[in-house]
């Protein structure tokens, strides 16, 4: 009888933490901007076309209700990042972001939040748009600081829009070469979804 009672309350405990963790899955693009130090041969003609530079991102989440305010959120995602350089290159990277989120109106995952944290990107591709192999002039990896805002619209939807600026150079060399970035994601609570 004692085991049953004690496997019964361990179960019970268990189903308590497993309601303070949610998870999902987010998608949306990205458009990024190289930041150096030297002439890197940048637009030629000085234009910027959001379009042209657009990447994508595809990630699952998990999100961790610490209290009412407070959670920690780490996103794992495949991502593209287009750059504005001569030739302009697309990036393709597996990254790893967690966050400390802060809800504001008190009501964990439910209306407008803060997030900010790390990202650790694993460089897995880099081409021109002429097709040229180019993953051996950047680095391997990258730490970026990421800041944001989102919000829940719905019970299963939400918005952000998350900045992203590289704490390590992106080429392989000394030129400076930080990457400044803006995501906008829709965000799809899975847990809500399947547990409504």
């Amino acid at each position: 009888m004692k085991k049953l009672l004690l496997i019964t309350a361990i179960i019970f405990c268990l189903q308590l933490k497993a309601q303070e963790l949610s998870y999902g899955v987010s998608a949306g693009t990205n458009v990024y901007s190289m930041l150096t130090d030297r002439d890197v041969s940048f637009n030629s003609n000085g234009s910027y076309s959001i379009p042209e530079y657009a990447g994508f991102y595809l990630g699952a989440y998990g999100n961790y209700k610490l209290n009412d305010h407070f959670g920690i959120v780490t996103d794992v995602a495949f991502e593209k990042r287009t750059i504005d350089i001569n030739p302009r290159t697309r990036l393709s990277y597996i990254s790893l972001s967690p966050k400390l989120k802060f809800d504001v109106n008190g009501s964990y995952n439910q209306g407008f939040y803060l997030k900010s944290g790390f990202r650790y990107s694993l460089l897995t591709g880099a081409e021109t748009t002429e097709g040229v192999d180019v993953k051996e002039g950047y680095k391997s990896g990258l730490f970026s600081l990421n800041a944001g805002l989102g919000t829940n619209f719905s019970k299963f939807l939400g918005l952000e829009l998350i900045f992203d600026y590289s704490l390590s150079n992106a080429f392989d060399t000394d030129i400076k070469s930080k990457l400044f970035g803006v995501y906008a994601l829709l965000t799809i609570d899975i847990d809500k979804f399947i547990n409504k």
